[in-house]
């Protein structure tokens, strides 16, 4: 064989040998693509397919976790029993004869154990730049019963059911247990023992300071209006503010509560309710 010959089929052998080669890699490609072909995730996102690609179902959100329902603050850690939170309303009597610890209050009288809040209370308002008085502290169980009989026999014809809605007789009036202040602006009501109303203190911007203020002192405004089926008759005078020791005082203000509820919380026969 001579030289050129040779050369002939070495070129020859390689070209088939690149065919080959190339028919290879050929068949390689198309199968990879047939296999990506066969994804649905694959065929979704190219849109390559001829049908649709199956549905591709991704996992849920969580369910988020349901906030829990507040509990109540849990009660101040307080003895009931102790004499700030004797109990006198229109259906719990605490008996003709209970006298407080007596103190002088400015003229007026007041359980001695609280004269310190009290008069804080009193010279903090008048720093706030208000005139400020005692219109009505402890009242005596013999005053009451001369009062209550007054409006018995002589403003409501002897009924008793009357007489009783409009005015607190003895042992179920709060002033005499000598932890209740009826504050004014005006300092001649603070001299006339026998005042027991002073409508226009509620439109005032003293009365309004001392709702504000009194917690700090210990005290809560005593009658908040839509609770009387827990106190009965209220006081006829608006500021009428009652000392609970100031822990009590902030729970009770806070949640909205009389102080008979507050009560409640701890022993359900510390009150007593009428039935419905």
């Amino acid at each position: 064989m001579t030289k050129m010959k040779r050369v002939f089929l070495s070129c020859l052998t390689a070209l088939l040998l690149l065919s080959l080669c190339l028919s290879l890699a050929a068949c390689g490609v198309r199968k990879t693509s047939d296999l990506t072909e066969e994804t649905p995730a694959a065929q979704a996102a190219s849109g390559a397919a001829d049908t649709a690609p199956a549905e591709i179902v991704a996992e849920p959100n969580p369910t988020p976790t349901p906030t829990p329902t507040p509990t109540p603050d849990p009660k101040p850690d307080i003895d009931i029993n102790s004499f700030e939170f004797l109990l006198a309303n229109s259906y719990n009597s605490i008996g003709m004869e209970y006298r407080p610890e007596y103190s002088n209050f400015e003229g007026q009288g007041i359980d001695a154990r609280i004269y310190d809040a009290a008069m804080a209370f009193l010279t903090a308002a008048r720093e706030a730049g208000f005139e400020c008085w005692i219109s009505a502290a402890f009242r005596n169980s013999e005053f009451l019963n001369t009062w209550f009989l007054s409006y018995y026999n002589h403003v409501y014809n002897r009924d008793p059911v009357e007489a009783a809605n409009h005015f607190l007789a003895q042992g179920l009036d709060e002033h005499q247990t000598g932890l209740a202040i009826d504050f004014t602006d005006q300092v001649w009501r603070s001299g006339l023992y026998e005042i027991w109303d002073d409508p226009e203190m509620a439109d005032t911007a003293l009365y309004k300071w001392l709702v504000e203020h009194c917690t700090e002192y210990g005290f809560i405004l005593r009658y908040p209006e839509g609770k009387e089926q827990f106190y009965g008759v209220a006081c006829r005078h608006p500021a009428h503010f009652r000392y609970v020791g100031v822990e009590a005082a902030e729970y009770i203000t806070e949640h909205n509560l009389c102080l008979e509820e507050f009560l409640l919380m701890y022993e359900g026969n510390t009150v007593f309710l009428p039935k419905p």
